[in-house]
């Protein structure tokens, strides 16, 4: 075998390679695969957001335990008569008056149990916040890796496409030394590299910041990006088979927002039956001793305010217009919800149809058109602008097809996030 013939054997063999894209080891120095679910885990076991959010639930928890109790007793001690200036000399058992009672506020209309509902119900509300927190930082952590990937993607088939074209060169350089093709057409081939190796080093950075922003979103106090991430196995999830109305049953089912609102407008309910209560007056009762003039005697009293002109109104009011308010509020939320899983629904399933058509003879076709090309070329019968013309034809057909696979495993990613579920 001729040495043309050789360098052409080995440039066929790395297009073999490329065909195996999916399946090929991490490179050198990058032995940590991250997953999607590595990346969301360990960001729900360290993200200090959710650290503070747990801090406010306890916080409330602990409010709640005590919020029931009833009103602390007060003592009063009055003392009358000090005639220490006068004559004859004063006596404390003769002259001095002495009251000492104690009085208990006697709360009415189950304020006690009122006040214990709306905090356990508050405290429903800050544990249903957790988890919309958790919702967002899947969502935040899902499309930053999902970034990522695409530039770690493309950075892996501009790799492979220039490792193509340096055995073209390679090629191209034996055949002008035989005198088989002009300088010119080396030149051409070499500038085609060097444009390629500008395209990776653009998409290194970008791999770079997206990594950085990845591990923003997760929480990550080191920044170390000697990592790469694993794309999952193929495109499907069992929520393609679902329907537009029954995806829309589960989201309206499992989204935390809607679970965190419904729980507020349950909280709103509770603090307008507390409202209500404090409209009805407490009853104070009183009992003590008194000693004046010598005399020992026993009281008591009870003391019922009049509410005849501050009936809590106000706060009534407000009380009901703020239920008004959390139930518009999620409505609208249901609204936005629907809006949401209809578009993640139709992107997936224009994304799955374009997938499909391009699985059948996309890749292929682009693959055989850069081969007849190349043969052409190497027997004479093709120029090389032909062949650079159908390779890169064809590198943009396998950035195409790569891009429109991850962007399908993105929007499925999505539509379960929309959903209410992991991705």
């Amino acid at each position: 075998m001729s040495k043309p013939n050789k360098l052409l054997s080995c440039f066929l063999f790395a297009l073999l390679a490329a065909n195996s894209f999916a399946q090929s080891a991490p490179p050198p120095g990058q032995s940590t695969a991250l997953t999607l679910s590595n990346c969301i885990d360990r960001a729900l076991a360290n993200h200090p957001l959710l650290k503070a959010a747990q801090t406010r639930v306890q916080g409330a928890e602990e409010f709640s335990r005590f919020i029931g109790v009833r009103p602390n007793p007060t003592v009063t001690v009055q003392t009358e008569n000090w005639r220490a200036w006068q004559q004859p000399p004063f006596s404390f058992n003769r002259d001095l008056d002495l009251f000492v009672y104690g009085t208990q506020r006697l709360e009415t209309a189950g304020k006690a149990s009122r006040r214990r509902e709306l905090a356990e119900r508050q405290t429903g509300v800050a544990q249903t916040e957790i988890d919309v927190l958790r919702r967002q930082l899947r969502t935040e952590i899902t499309r930053a890796y999902w970034t990522a990937l695409h530039a770690q993607t493309l950075l892996e088939i501009l790799a492979e496409n220039r490792a193509d074209l340096d055995q073209l060169v390679t090629y191209t350089g034996a055949r002008v030394r035989e005198g088989f093709a002009a300088e010119s057409e080396l030149i051409r081939v070499r500038l085609e590299q060097q444009t390629l190796i500008g395209q990776e080093s653009a998409t290194g950075l970008s791999l770079e910041r997206a990594k950085l922003d990845l591990l923003k979103a997760m929480g990550e106090t080191s920044f170390e990006l000697n990592f790469r991430l694993a794309a999952p196995d193929g495109a499907t999830s069992p929520l393609m088979a679902y329907t537009l109305d029954q995806l829309r049953a589960e989201a309206l089912k499992n989204r935390p927002e809607l679970i965190r609102l419904r729980a507020k407008v349950e909280a709103e309910r509770a603090n307008l039956n507390l409202q209500n209560a404090n409209a009805r007056p407490d009853w104070e009762l009183s009992a003590g001793y008194k000693r004046t003039g010598g005399f020992n005697t026993y009281i008591t009293y009870v003391t019922v305010p009049l509410p005849f002109f501050n009936k809590n109104r106000a706060e009534i009011g407000r009380a009901a217009a703020q239920i008004n308010s959390a139930e518009q509020e999620l409505l609208a939320e249901e609204n936005y919800i629907r809006a949401e899983i209809e578009a993640a629904h139709r992107a997936t399933q224009k994304l799955a149809e374009r997938l499909t058509d391009m699985q059948k003879d996309f890749l292929k076709q682009a693959d055989q058109s850069r081969d007849i090309a190349l043969v052409a070329y190497r027997e004479g019968a093709a120029d090389l602008y032909k062949l650079l013309e159908t390779q890169r034809a064809r590198n943009e057909a396998r950035l195409l097809y790569y891009r429109t696979l991850q962007e399908l495993q993105a929007s499925i990613a999505e539509l379960a996030l929309t959903v209410g579920g992991k991705p």
